[in-house]
């Protein structure tokens, strides 16, 4: 074999083969973090804001709820809060 021979066997049959799989596995990790980023992005923004609200406040109504059975005044609280702030 020639020295030209050698050095295409070895640069272009070898290397270019590594470089080439090695490429190939890099882009298919980051397609892969990709889309779990997307699918993870799906998830948290599949419920829209007017549900998240509603249920927000079906919570606050039932902790109000709670709190004045264990005789807590809850509006007071907040409405003492308020003046001490302001």
């Amino acid at each position: 074999m020639s020295e030209s021979e050698i050095k295409d066997l070895v640069i272009e049959d070898k290397w270019l083969k590594a470089l080439s799989e090695g490429i190939e596995a890099e882009l298919e990790c980051i397609s892969q973090r990709l889309t779990g980023r997307i699918s993870e992005l799906a998830e948290r923004y599949a419920t829209p804001l007017p549900s998240l609200e509603r249920e927000v406040e079906d919570y606050r109504l039932k902790v109000e709820s709670h709190l004045k059975r264990m005789g807590f005044d809850w509006q007071k609280v907040v409405s003492e809060s308020i003046g001490v702030i302001a």
